[in-house]
């Protein structure tokens, strides 16, 4: 029995190795561990694929104060133009100056659409937020809906918004988590970031003001606002300020390094930390993370490039990684919920527990009729390709160097020897079991197997001296023989 113990025991050494060899293993998945900072409420997303690289408290309820103009400026983006007239009412002017933000419009005063964009991000100027609100939604009321509608449209769950411009208003919060994704979103607009990251602006005379007004960004990291440039960032792209005494210091900024879009909003802080930590968490997610296209490692090298395909992932995905990670320890699935008829699917990628991107697989434009298909019989053997009547043959060579290839992550060789293996494995442990129970029988038989071979042999020996004897007498009564 012992033995037996010491042979399964090897042999499951051996079978270990061998799987292990066989198949991928993945790096223990770890996430960077964030840097200390004093915000009592911070997210940090990398826009492009909307991943939460750091958060505190992010679903935590607070005061914006004048970061709702984020949300502001991008309903006004997505519902008017830019050299549309905007007439500042009685409301707008008296009720938004006094002891706040603005620029000291007049009753009746006209400005662009543009110009009041600018007035609002740069000066946070609340009588400009009230007089878009008020040309893009009729009246305030519905202007405020339709900011409600966008939040939750966008994921948000914190948030209500009951004015345009942040003033104190007991039914007016959100969180960290939800300003990031209004600005992302907002950032995804490029006119918006031209507006939020310009650091100074000149609007021309008006009806009611003779003199050009000059415009100079607050936001410390994008401009040094009254000489202060302590706080200047080199990657910083742009980003709102914020402040009342019941939400304290609020801040959302952008930057971005190389193609690596990121927004960091903090919440409930005070001044300056508002600015070191913002500065923090930017350098350290720079440095601990990196952006992958999906379309550069998403490829199937068995697919002849040449060859059109049926559809491709889509070039512009990303994916967002420790810098210690490689794509191949993503995990991913696909899921079939876009409403978009020329998406088939989305990979949904994960790592470490979190979604870091996705990627929609899409419908390639091939001619009717001008789909290839191919069939794979042995390595290195020629394929035929039939091509259509009436397409041109260089026609569907430049559609298929314009398109890409899907890559389903499933090594089929490898996956077959590992089924071969374990199931080897098994068959083995359940002869090494049937030898265990049965060994007393198989020495049984073997032993009388042995037996019946001896009396065999034995019997033999005896016909054999029995013949020999015979033998002998007859050759002696010959020799005894006179004629």
């Amino acid at each position: 029995m012992k033995k037996q113990k010491t042979m399964i025991a090897c042999l499951l050494a051996v079978i270990l190795c061998v799987i292990n060899a066989v198949i991928p293993v993945h790096a223990e998945e770890n996430w960077p561990k964030m840097p200390k900072v004093e915000a009592p409420s911070i997210c940090v997303m990398e826009i492009s694929t909307g991943t939460i690289l750091y958060e505190r408290n992010m679903d935590e309820k607070n005061y914006p104060a004048s970061i709702t103009k984020i949300m502001t400026a991008l309903l006004a983006l997505e519902n008017s133009s830019l050299d549309e007239i905007v007439t500042f009412s009685e409301k707008a002017v008296y009720g938004n100056e006094g002891d706040t933000s603005h620029i000291s419009r007049d009753i009746g005063e006209e400005m662009t659409m543009e110009e009041c964009l600018y007035g609002m991000m740069l000066e946070s100027a609340n009588e400009c937020a009230w007089a878009i609100g008020e040309h893009v939604g009729g009246t305030m009321a519905n202007f405020t809906k339709m900011m409600n509608e966008r939040a939750k449209e966008l994921g948000c769950t914190n948030t209500h918004f009951n004015n345009p411009n942040g003033l104190p208003d007991e039914e007016h919060w959100t969180s960290a988590h939800d300003m990031a994704l209004i600005s992302a979103e907002a950032y995804r607009n490029e006119t918006f970031r031209v507006i939020a990251g310009a650091q100074s602006y000149t609007i021309p005379p008006t009806n009611k003001h003779a003199d050009a007004t000059p415009l100079h960004n607050h936001h410390l990291m994008v401009y040094p606002f009254h000489g202060n440039y302590d706080h200047l960032y080199q990657y910083a792209t742009g980003g709102k300020t914020g402040y009342t005494n019941a939400a304290g210091s609020t801040l959302v900024s952008f930057a971005q390094k190389g193609d690596m879009p990121l927004v960091c909003v903090v919440m409930r802080e005070k001044s300056p930390d508002h600015y070191t930590d913002t500065r923090t968490m930017f350098d350290y997610c720079f440095e601990n993370f990196k952006l992958l296209h999906v379309a550069e490692y998403a490829t199937d090298s068995r697919v002849d490039e040449d060859t059109p395909q049926f559809a491709s992932v889509d070039a512009d995905a990303t994916v967002i990684l420790p810098v210690s990670a490689s794509f191949s320890d993503l995990t991913s699935k696909v899921v079939y919920e876009s409403a978009d008829e020329d998406v088939i699917g989305t990979l949904v990628y994960s790592y470490a527990d979190r979604v870091v991107g996705e990627a929609d697989i899409r419908m390639n434009e091939i001619g009717s009729g001008s789909y290839t298909f191919t069939e794979n019989i042995n390595d290195g053997e020629e394929q035929d390709e039939e091509v259509a009547e009436g397409v041109p043959a260089d026609t569907q060579e430049q559609e298929s160097k314009d398109s890409h290839s899907i890559h389903i992550e499933v090594n089929a060789k490898n996956v077959g020897i590992t089924v071969a293996v374990i199931a080897g494995v098994v068959l083995l442990i359940l002869l090494l079991y049937w030898l265990g129970t049965h060994s007393y029988l198989i020495r049984q038989k073997i032993a009388g197997m042995k037996s019946r071979r001896i009396e065999r042999n034995r019997y033999q020996t005896i016909r054999d001296t029995r013949r020999s004897r015979r033998r002998g007498k007859k050759i002696k009564k010959s020799k005894n023989l006179r004629f």
